[in-house]
């Protein structure tokens, strides 16, 4: 079994599990949150702003605490349990767990462009170029893997006859890579920037120029978004804004002081200062309004949901929350 079709089946059980278990209403929070809010993130650059976000504390008498997660699926049976308030996960991840029945309600995206083909031959600088070489892709139904499939058939390339594709967790595909196991693997941030800063690895492609090629020339698609359940959500309507008012500061911020903001928190983020200060630099933030935020999903949706695993539905308006 492939690792996205293990995740899906966990969270789905979880899900199951959890209502037959506790009952609905216990599962998913209604209340209002009393003294503090726990956001679940990835280790990843997408997260320093609210890092930022939590060390600042904007809302009188809320203590917002981040927390890194290791897992989605983990990560999501927390939020579902009330374990934690808000989840800042991969965009695709949220609204597969949301078509598969989970209560999630996407707040916002913070993230529109993180990743890079990385290699050690210049000569790959395009999506052309990797036709019959060896590449690695997180898991099928990974942002990195819808999205580069799309990028591959709008290049000409089929990605299931012209290429080889293997699939590793990111941190796995970078190891394999300096081992010249592949030739080339598309990698998120920070990892992007160790191996070119640390290991003398080429960006060979950057994923938000080769976007915009291929969608009118807008570099920004959905990466990673905050997510609640709706019960928490529509509780904490007013919370929320304030939240997201601090976060869009505090990335703001981040973008005007990179190198700041990486001596803040390349310890979270485990790697060097001066890796986390480049890897800022190539890390698309963006924080849209809730409208306009809607309406980039959906397109980005309809775009790239036949390179999905499976049949998919439509996303619907109730997925996206208005604060």
């Amino acid at each position: 079994m492939n690792t996205s079709g293990a995740s899906r089946i966990a969270c789905t059980l979880l899900l199951f599990l959890f209502s037959v278990t506790w009952g609905v209403s216990q599962v998913w929070p209604q209340e209002a949150v009393a003294g503090k809010v726990k956001i679940l993130v990835p280790k990843s650059t997408s997260s320093v702003p609210l890092f930022l976000l939590a060390a600042d504390d904007p809302v009188p008498g809320i203590d917002i605490e981040i927390e890194i997660f290791a897992a989605h699926p983990q990560a999501l049976a927390r939020l579902l349990t009330g374990e934690a308030d808000l989840l800042f996960t991969g965009t695709s991840q949220g609204w597969e767990n949301y078509l598969d029945g989970s209560p999630l309600v996407m707040i916002n995206t913070g993230c529109w462009g993180v990743s890079f083909v990385m290699g050690n031959d210049p000569a790959l600088t395009s999506f052309s170029a990797l036709r019959g070489k060896h590449i690695a892709l997180p898991f099928p139904g990974a942002p990195l893997d819808f999205q580069t499939r799309y990028i591959l058939m709008q290049s000409g390339i089929d990605p299931d006859t012209d290429l080889s594709i293997s699939y590793f967790a990111p941190a796995q595909a970078m190891a394999m890579l300096m081992k010249g196991q592949l030739d080339a693997a598309p990698l998120p941030e920070p990892l992007a920037s160790f191996l070119a800063g640390e290991k003398g690895f080429y960006r060979l492609i950057d994923y938000q120029r080769v976007w915009a090629e291929v969608s009118s020339g807008d570099p920004r698609s959905p990466q990673v978004s905050l997510f609640a359940t709706a019960g928490f959500a529509g509780a904490n309507r007013d919370l929320i804004g304030k939240l997201v008012d601090g976060w869009e500061d505090a990335m703001q911020r981040v973008v005007d002081d990179p190198e700041e903001a990486a001596r803040q928190f390349a310890a979270s983020l485990g790697f060097s200062e001066d890796v986390v200060t480049e890897a800022i630099r190539n890390t698309l933030f963006y924080l849209p309004s809730s409208a306009e935020n809607m309406q980039r999903v959906f397109s980005y949706y309809d775009r790239v949901k036949d390179f999905l695993p499976g049949d998919r539905e439509d996303l619907s308006g109730d997925f996206f929350f208005t604060y």
